[in-house]
């Protein structure tokens, strides 16, 4: 049987494929490898290792940077590396290096180039890769990462079980926020009426001397957002939503 050496969950033979040998024959090696490969006249003379590697995250609103890098490591032809890259093929630019080894063997890299935006988090990209000993195009996929400090944050209702009427902060961050603080421009916060609980407002007693701004800070280790809600007794608080 072919044995397997596995990669960011895609498998692609490991060994030689040598003209006449028992391993030709076997449909799991040959489903990566071409017919004209187990011929005889251009064998690969070693396994199509792929890796996509990131060297560090990316953090939104710096310089240009690599989102990713696609490698075939020391392979006999030099492999074909490129890039699906969807919606981001008109934020992205792909450089391709070469390099060929004393022994013969090539390792090709192929990196995405960008200024990193809140946009690309999350975002799929395809490396794709083709070499004369595969039958078919291989297709790795990976999902780009991008850190970027709160933004997007949110005071909204929350309906809570007790008498109180609570309000919770939500933010859009990554990483996740690690601290919630809440500010009055009007009242000293906690107090007897007013407690917090960290995304949490808590008004616990509505009287009208309670009306007035609350600021809600998120923050993660690269900055900080602010959201706000404007409070006033008898009014639909929804109304008065607003952000910083």
């Amino acid at each position: 049987m072919a044995h397997f050496k596995r990669s960011r969950g895609f498998a692609v033979p490991f060994g030689q494929c040598h003209n006449n040998s028992s391993r030709c024959k076997d449909q799991a090696f040959t489903s990566f490898y071409s017919d004209h490969a187990c011929s005889g006249t251009e064998a690969a003379t070693s396994p199509v290792n792929v890796s996509v590697t990131v060297d560090a995250i990316p953090i939104a609103g710096r310089p240009k940077v690599t989102l990713a890098t696609c490698t075939t490591s020391r392979i006999k032809p030099a492999a074909e590396v490129s890039w699906n890259l969807g919606a981001l093929s008109d934020s992205v630019k792909i450089s391709t290096n070469t390099v060929k080894h004393l022994d013969g063997t090539f390792t090709v890299s192929s990196s995405l180039i960008a200024t990193p935006t809140v946009q690309m988090n999350q975002k799929i990209v395809q490396c794709l890769i083709r070499h004369a000993a595969m039958k078919e195009e291989l297709k790795v996929d990976h999902k780009i990462t991008v850190h970027y400090p709160p933004q997007l944050v949110s005071v909204t209702p929350f309906k809570d079980l007790s008498s109180a009427e609570v309000y919770q902060c939500e933010a859009d961050a990554n990483p996740a926020v690690t601290q919630f603080k809440w500010h009055s421009t009007h009242q000293t916060i906690p107090n007897d009426a007013i407690k917090t609980e960290g995304n949490k407002l808590y008004l616990l007693k509505l009287t009208s001397d309670l009306t007035g701004m609350y600021i809600c800070e998120a923050s993660n280790e690269y900055g900080k957002g602010m959201g706000s809600l404007c409070w006033q007794k008898g009014v639909r608080t929804e109304d008065y939503h607003s952000e910083l």
